[in-house]
Formats: structure tokens, C-alpha cells, sequence
């Protein structure tokens, strides 16, 4: 009797170890889920147009890993608006549940447990750049078709030439086989004459093609250069966005553990041969920024950064 009441004890023991670990898991997801909304405005809002869709993950014991992947447009009009600082608005109802409300198109609302705050992102501007690179889009579209065309042309010309000089060189093995007939001659008069006018155009197209992939060809390279320039821009901007909103907003994510890790992955892949960019920050430092013992900029420093 006394062993079974000892049995029951430590089923109760379990029981009530397990029921305390799902509530800490409950509590946690909230703060990670807050957090990826929030990286999620302040990075692109809420069309996704800028950046692709943040997810997150957590390992137990190590930390949460938020990742973006890179949409098609993204490198061509990333916008990254500023952060402004925000005081707490009237706090609500103490335990009331987290909650994120959009009263705006460009505005987002976050509360949770008694506290709220908002910000806003420039949707306006990332429609502008997204319009802009559809437009540059559809010029390399039209200007690569315009060169196909040349080049179907130019196949056109150079196959009408060769029919040209079989014909030719067939008239020219009968004459020497027999004297050529008055047809012949003539039909060899206006062989070489059309022959010549295809050379001339030919000459002539192959001159405007070089020309248009050699511009062609330069814009591009001016593009890639841009592109380039935009991407070591866009990194330097995602950490510094990552780390404001950390230190701004970092106090949300109150059931992750001090020896914890907040990581940041912008994932390129697909972008030729392009490495993902890795931010990883110590939960113990993100508390050191919201207490304002250091910074944002001292907080990115503190960060560990790679490309993988």
C-alpha cells in the first residue's frame, strides 16, 4: 500500500513537471511568434513585397532561428524603413493575451501581457521600387527580344546566301561542261547582284547587332555592378534593423532564457552562387540593449556574423 502511494506521488510529480514545461512552451511561442511579426513589418510589412515570408524555429536550450528567403524582386527594390522610437502607449488589462493589430496599411499594433507599442514601415516606397524594377524588367525583356530578332535575321540572310552560292557554284560546274546559255547567263548576273544586296545587309545588320549587344551587354554589367552594390547595402540594413528591433523590442521575448540565442539567417540561395548571411545574438546581450546598458550598434557588434 505504501509503495503504491509512492508510485501515485511521483506520477503526480511528473504529471505536474510536464504540465509546467507545456505552459513555459505555450508562453515562449507567443514571444517568438510576436517577434517574427514584428522582424516581419519592420522588414518588408505585411505584403511580403521586400523581403519573403519570416519563419522561425527553436532548438531547446540553444535559442530561436529566424529565417527570409530572398523573393525574386527583393535585390532589385529591397527597402528597409527606419524604426522609430515609440514610448508604450496605455498598457491594457494585465494577462491579457498577445494580440497584433493592424489599423493602417502601413501601421502595426502589438500587445502583450499589459504592454503595447507600434511602428510603421514606408509600403508606399517598397510599391515605388517594386514598379520601378518591373519597369527595368520589361526593357531587358524587350531589348533581349529585339536582339533575337536580329539574330533570326541575320540566320535568315546567311541561309539565303549559301542557297545563293550552291546555285552559283552549280552554274558555274556547267560551264565547264559546255558554254553557258543566254538564261544562264542572266540567271548568274542576277544571282551575284542579289547575292551582293544580301552581303551589304548582312554587313549592315551584323553592325547594328555588335552594336546592341555591345550596349546591351554594358547595361547589364552596370546592373550586375548595382546589384551587387545593393546586396552588400541590403546586408549591412537587415543587421542593423535586426539589432534596433531586438534592442527596441527584445524585452517581448521575456521566456527566452538569458544563455539563449536570437539568430538571423537572410538566406540568397539561387542568387548566382550567392552564401546566406547568419546573425547570431546572446539573449544576455539583447538584455543588456533593452535596459540600455549598450546600444544597437554595440549590440550588432557583440553579434557573431558568417556567410554559409
Amino acid at each position: 500500500m505504501k509503495m503504491f502511494s509512492k508510485i501515485s506521488v511521483l506520477a503526480g510529480l511528473i504529471l505536474a513537471s510536464t504540465a509546467v514545461t507545456a505552459e513555459v512552451n505555450d508562453r515562449l511561442s507567443k514571444n517568438l511568434n510576436i517577434m517574427q511579426d514584428i522582424l516581419q513589418s519592420s522588414l518588408g510589412g505585411e505584403e511580403h513585397n521586400s523581403i519573403g515570408r519570416i519563419k522561425h524555429s527553436y532548438l531547446m536550450g540553444q535559442g530561436v532561428a529566424f529565417r527570409v528567403d530572398s523573393n525574386s524582386g527583393w535585390l532589385r527594390h529591397f527597402v528597409m524603413p527606419p524604426i522609430p522610437p515609440v514610448a508604450p502607449i496605455a498598457p491594457v488589462a494585465p494577462g491579457a493575451a498577445a494580440a497584433v493589430a493592424h489599423h493602417a496599411a502601413n501601421a502595426v499594433s502589438i500587445s502583450e501581457n499589459g504592454h503595447s507599442f507600434s511602428f510603421s514601415f514606408d509600403e508606399e516606397a517598397i510599391e515605388e521600387m517594386a514598379e520601378a524594377a518591373e519597369a527595368l524588367a520589361e526593357q531587358q525583356q524587350d531589348q533581349s527580344e529585339k536582339l533575337r530578332d536580329l539574330r533570326e535575321e541575320r540566320r535568315d540572310i546567311e541561309r539565303d546566301l549559301r542557297d545563293y552560292e550552291r546555285e552559283k557554284r552549280d552554274i558555274e560546274f556547267s560551264s565547264k561542261v559546255s558554254k553557258l546559255t543566254a538564261e544562264q547567263q542572266k540567271e548568274l548576273k542576277e544571282i551575284n547582284l542579289k547575292s551582293d544586296q544580301l552581303k551589304s545587309k548582312l554587313a549592315q545588320l551584323q553592325k547594328n547587332l555588335t552594336g546592341q549587344e555591345q550596349e546591351y551587354n554594358k547595361k547589364r554589367a552596370e546592373q550586375q555592378k548595382l546589384a551587387a552594390q545593393r546586396q552588400t547595402e541590403l546586408v549591412a540594413k537587415v543587421g542593423q534593423v535586426f539589432s534596433s528591433t531586438l534592442c527596441d523590442y527584445g524585452a517581448s521575448l521575456r521566456d527566452l532564457k538569458e544563455q539563449e540565442f536570437v539568430s538571423f539567417q537572410l538566406s540568397l540561395s539561387g542568387r548566382n552562387n550567392a552564401k546566406d548571411h547568419y546573425w547570431v545574438v546572446k539573449k544576455a546581450d539583447i538584455n543588456q540593449c533593452v535596459t540600455g546598458k549598450i546600444d544597437a550598434p554595440a549590440l550588432l557588434k557583440k553579434a557573431s556574423y558568417y556567410q554559409y
